[in-house]
């Protein structure tokens, strides 16, 4: 997987979001699982800050996935050459819990998260790649948006709630990558699958901004990247950011 087709470029436009099915192989899957076991996380609860976790870079197989062949050149695309990872944490639900309400949108104007198109394409302030690592079946829950917010003209009225029809569930298997504009109104569902969800996230600015506040990765991960991955982690600078590609 490489670039965007003009397919799922047409679709993201459209949408705000693009499902990339199968983008890992089984085995990635499976290493990536290994990883988080190796973690020996704390169980979650329904505060959300105790369903999230960081630090997991340290390990290979989910550092690999910061450069990603089937996430790569899109988010050179969308963020620009000197694209950088600006944060990035993983998420695991326990079945009866509920996740981050509807979250973003096009309106208020939001410097540090936009959606535009002009004739050189599509730019985003910041956009997250989502990676599924256990399987999210129709209403299961997890990853949730209204298609199409990204591009709204008025702010999201009150009243509008994860019940409402605007809102839609997004199903992924184990393996499937979601890649989204953070403009587009999101959120998640409470999860209802028969087992723990979960799933990793890396954030990707334009060379020039960030949203975050530190560095995405610590000292010690910085060691361990490749030349690539350590271009991805520079901080943001107006005229010294080195491109990706």
């Amino acid at each position: 997987m490489g670039p965007f087709t003009d397919e799922e470029r047409y679709l993201f436009d459209l949408q705000g979001f693009l499902v990339r099915r199968g983008a890992l192989s089984p085995a990635e899957v499976d290493a990536a699982n290994a990883a988080i076991d190796a973690m020996h996380l704390p169980r979650p609860g329904q505060e959300i800050m105790s369903q999230r976790f960081t630090g997991h870079c340290i390990h290979e197989p989910l550092r690999a996935l910061i450069d990603h062949p089937a996430v790569l050149q899109i988010a050179a695309e969308l963020c620009g050459g000197s694209v950088r990872l600006d944060h990035t944490y993983g998420i695991v639900m326990a079945p009866g819990t509920s996740g981050l309400g509807l979250h973003g949108g096009g309106v208020p104007w939001d410097p540090a998260q936009y959606y535009v198109v002009d004739a050189e394409g599509i730019h985003c302030g910041l956009i997250a790649v989502q990676w599924a690592l256990g399987d999210a079946w129709p209403g299961h829950g997890g990853f949730c948006c209204i298609p199409g917010s990204h591009r709204g003209a008025f702010p999201m009225p009150d009243g509008i709630d994860m019940q409402h029809p605007a809102v839609r569930e997004i199903p992924l298997q184990a393996g499937d990558m979601v890649v989204f504009t953070e403009a587009l109104t999101h959120g998640t569902l409470p999860w209802q699958g028969p087992e723990d969800r979960r799933t990793v996230l890396y954030k990707y600015s334009p060379g020039s901004s960030a949203w975050g506040r530190d560095l995405p990765l610590s000292p010690e991960v910085m060691e361990v990247l490749t030349p690539r991955q350590r271009l991805l982690c520079q901080p943001p600078s107006v005229s010294h950011h080195q491109p990706v590609l």
